[in-house]
């Protein structure tokens, strides 16, 4: 029990260096800022407090975007608020129907984006209703309120962004090569994976003998990994500007990595089908090489000569026997192709991933392009959430209006805060245990500072020796991922309820006042986003599903980047909570098979299109893509459906390997090759996908020229 408990705090009392370094700078960061807010003379120095806490993060790149969207969208949200009282002073109701429809509508828009640009619609909303509340108490004072509040969080995003880049340079490109090492290291491994026996691949992955209710959980994994790096990578060139000369090149290697992992999740799926019946002989001769890579991805001279020499091994093999091209089943097609194309991108990647440490090679500093990294939007979900913020406020607004209390202004600026962020979660009530521990936290934290300890304040090095321990703590807590939401809420509030503002400090009366509006501001959002519009975790994993499944609808053609990674994000965003046995199980196997099957079908119109198959044939391609399309245009299709797909794509891939033994260039036949591989392997997605959806054991699935294969 004792280990258990100091596991528990290891956060606290053992903390990692980086988790210090992100406390230090909080520190730092809030006495800088409430030292320039007091010289200054701000009208309230704690607002510079408070928009450090919210604005404060662990990379300093990804921080100095959010301080300039912070500027941006407060600066617009200054500008509304002057208008919106100008207007409506004279009628509290007015004015707070106003104020109700402008957050919504910020709510709306911010669930429409995602990270800064998502942010800064944030930061109009509740900046608005900051400013708003205040000014009505004066609706003359408008003007200065605003200018006051822009000042504030203007010092706090100059000073936090300054902080961080001062005494953590680098720290995001530092970063994102450590993630870019791990997700290579992964892959690697996986690799390795892909040419073991079935018994051993089934282990591993978390099925068969392993963990039932965990299909393909490695993939799973290392496709979050893979589009974790990009996310970084953005804002790299922030703390580091060196990193904008190669910046362009990373994001090219992004896209390869990604690349490589759709490739081997296609063909670990298909190889499942078949058991020991299949000789994978050609993808064990990638071994040495994955060995490499997962051991040490950096040291790229070995690693890119012995994905080479296995290219060079599996070409030689299959053109030695070439004389058996005729004889080769359908699978071991497959296994030849696929074995070519991931010893050839992985040398490429690798080669990428050489250049970028050598910090050589992308020969520009012009930004990269707006990547493809972006958030599906749900029109459904982003209604429902602006509804759901939208009651929360208007409730709020309601009794503000119509009860003369100070502590209710409070409430409106917390709740406006709330709804806000809440909007931006996937499941905001199961956030209220975070919420809850970090109020209490803040009360305790606050009372104790308020009424033991800034009485004996004289001066502002004592104020910080007060104020310092709780600002660190709250850091190493925001620096570890499990309690990051509960350290950022204790801190905001513990701003809010200490309240160190120029010359005056709040008695026990106004401490309760602003701590029951802070209560009321919670149990508000909570009950709005509980009760109005309500959707259950497995409601909203059918809508994320049938969102995943309508990417397919949308065509094959386009950026085959932009494709892949929003219907890899929609993999990664299915809702947790909803992934219990058999719906797990289903679910995460059904939508895995709908990004093999989505990039497969792609890569059958590329490849179908450069072999110059008949016209026959080329048109049997687009019906198959047509009825791709089709089947999933209205969510979830019939099962007898899929395996009916799923038959006439076998047979299409058997057809097109035939016609494409013949073509001559060599280069024009293994242009078909490729393109009947990728019909074979979007028929195994389908029979994936079938078997997810009923459970079944497989009989009723026939691929590769199952009759042929030993």
């Amino acid at each position: 029990m004792y280990n258990a408990a100091m596991h528990r705090l290891a956060w606290l009392f053992l903390p990692s260096a980086e988790s210090v370094s992100f406390a230090i700078r909080c520190c730092v960061s809030v006495a800088l800022v409430l030292y320039l807010a007091f010289w200054l003379q701000l009208d309230n120095a704690y607002w510079a407090f408070i928009n450090v806490a919210i604005l404060i993060q662990p990379l300093p790149g990804f921080l100095v975007v959010r301080a300039f969207s912070r500027l941006l969208g407060t600066f617009v949200a200054g500008v509304i608020s002057i208008v919106l009282v100008a207007l409506f002073a004279q009628s509290y109701v007015l004015f707070c129907v106003s104020l109700v429809v402008w957050v919504s509508l910020m709510v709306f828009c911010a669930s429409l984006f995602r990270n800064n640009l998502s942010y800064g619609f944030v930061l109009a909303g509740y900046v608005t209703m900051i400013v708003g509340v205040r000014a009505m108490a004066d609706p003359d004072t408008v003007f200065s309120v605003a200018v006051a509040r822009t000042a504030e969080t203007g010092l706090a995003a100059v000073v936090a962004a300054f902080v961080s880049v001062l005494l953590a340079p680098g720290v995001t490109a530092r970063k994102y090569l450590e993630a870019r090492v791990a997700a290579m290291k992964a892959m690697g491994r996986q690799f390795r994976r892909i040419g073991c026996g079935p018994d051993e691949r089934d282990a591993g992955q978390g099925v068969g003998h392993g963990d039932p209710t965990a299909p393909h959980p490695l993939l799973h994994e290392l496709v979050s990994k893979t589009l974790a790096l990009e996310q970084t990578r953005q804002y790299a060139r922030y703390d580091e500007p060196a990193f904008s000369e190669y910046d362009r090149l990373a994001r090219r290697l992004d896209y390869e990595l990604l690349a490589l992992v759709s490739s081997m999740a296609s063909l670990q799926v298909y190889l499942g089908k078949f058991g020991s019946r299949v000789d994978v002989g050609p993808l064990r001769k990638l071994d040495d090489a994955a060995a490499l890579l997962a051991r040490d991805p950096n040291d790229t001279g070995p690693i890119k000569h012995a994905f080479g020499q296995a290219y060079n091994a599996i070409l030689a093999d299959a053109r030695a026997d070439r004389g058996n091209d005729a004889r080769r089943s359908l699978v071991d097609w497959v296994i030849i192709s696929r074995a070519l194309d991931l010893a050839n991108r992985m040398r490429a990647a690798v080669i990428k991933h050489g250049m970028l440490l050598a910090e050589r090679g992308a020969g520009t500093a012009r930004a990269s392009r707006r990547n493809e990294f972006s958030a599906p939007v749900s029109l459904r979900e982003s209604l429902r959430t602006t509804v759901r913020a939208g009651t929360a406020i208007a409730v709020g607004a309601a009794i503000w209006a119509t009860h003369n209390d100070p502590a209710l202004s409070g409430m409106m600026v917390l709740l406006a805060v709330l709804t806000t962020l809440f909007a931006l979660g996937d499941n905001p009530v199961a956030g209220a245990r975070g919420f809850a521990i970090g109020s209490v936290c803040a009360f305790v934290s606050a009372f104790v500072a308020n009424f033991v300890l800034l009485p004996a304040v004289n001066g502002f090095v004592m104020l910080m020796v007060v104020l310092l321990p709780f600002v660190f703590v709250a850091g190493l807590a925001m620096a570890t991922p499990s309690l990051a939401l509960v350290g950022r809420i204790s801190l905001v509030q513990f701003a809010l309820l200490v309240n160190p503002a120029n010359g005056s400090r709040q008695d026990f009366i106004t401490f309760a006042e602003a701590f029951m509006g802070i209560s009321l501001a919670v149990i508000l959002a909570l009950v709005a986003f509980s009760l109005i519009l309500p959707v259950s975790p497995r409601g909203l994993l059918r809508e994320r599903l049938a969102g995943m499944f309508g990417e397919l609808a949308k065509g094959f053609t386009g950026s085959r980047e932009r494709f892949e990674t929003r219907i890899y994000d929609r993999l990664l965003r299915l809702p947790v909570a909803a992934d219990q046995g058999e719906t797990h199980v289903s679910a995460r196997q059904a939508a895995f098979s709908a990004v093999n099957m989505g990039l497969e079908a792609r890569s059958l119109r590329v490849m179908a299109g450069h072999a110059g198959f008949a016209a026959g044939t080329q048109a049997a391609v687009q019906d198959l893509l047509a009825e791709l399309e089709a089947l999933f245009r209205h969510g979830y299709p019939a099962v007898d459906d899929v395996f009916s797909v799923q038959t006439r794509a076998n047979t299409l891939a058997q057809r097109l390997l035939k016609e494409s033994l013949v073509f001559t260039p060599r280069r024009r036949l293994r242009h078909g090759v490729r393109a009947g591989v990728a019909a074979e392997l979007v028929a195994a997605a389908l029979a994936d996908y079938g078997m997810a959806r009923e459970n079944a054991d497989g009989t009723r699935i026939r691929l590769g020229a199952s009759d042929r294969v030993v």
